[in-house]
């Protein structure tokens, strides 16, 4: 899968991707009601904060919404994150650190409308906690190229 994929095959990943499966045991107490409010919370929180370590250095594209965290005066972002609901990061808490992406992109990328006009991102997913005044993330990618989604 991941050194393997060459850049002529480019896997499309999901957002579920990104996420750990479920303990099936955990899924079948929460069915049978034997799981209170706060442990549920308290197991989506772990979920939220769990990569999915094998695919670190997978070959794809992702959809989503960028989300600028710096901008030049032209309106030119080089920092950025990938999410994957419009309007994420605003005026509402971040998605949880394995449903957020953070990408350096040298080239900028012009965003007066980015929260709201979808993309894909192609390049390589790296497994590897990112830390901003915004929100953690646990995966980033290094961008080869950002192009709308329609």
């Amino acid at each position: 899968m991941a050194k393997a994929e060459s850049k002529a095959e480019v896997r499309e990943l999901d957002w579920r991707d990104l996420m750990p499966e479920p303990d099936p045991k955990v899924v079948e107490d929460y069915q049978k009601g034997k799981m209170d409010r706060d442990a549920v919370i308290a197991y989506l929180e772990k979920l939220g904060n769990t990569a999915v370590d094998k695919l670190d250095k997978t070959y794809g594209k992702m959809p989503g919404f960028l989300v600028p965290l710096n901008m030049d005066k032209n309106q030119n972002a080089t920092e950025l994150l990938l999410v994957p609901s419009a309007g994420a990061c605003i005026h509402v808490p971040p998605p949880p650190p394995n449903q957020t992406i953070y990408i350096k992109y040298d080239k900028g990328i012009k965003v007066t409308e980015a929260g709201y006009t979808p993309y894909w991102v192609t390049g390589t997913l790296r497994v590897e906690k990112n830390t901003s005044e915004y929100t953690d993330t646990l995966y980033s990618i290094e961008v080869e190229s950002i192009k709308g989604y329609f």
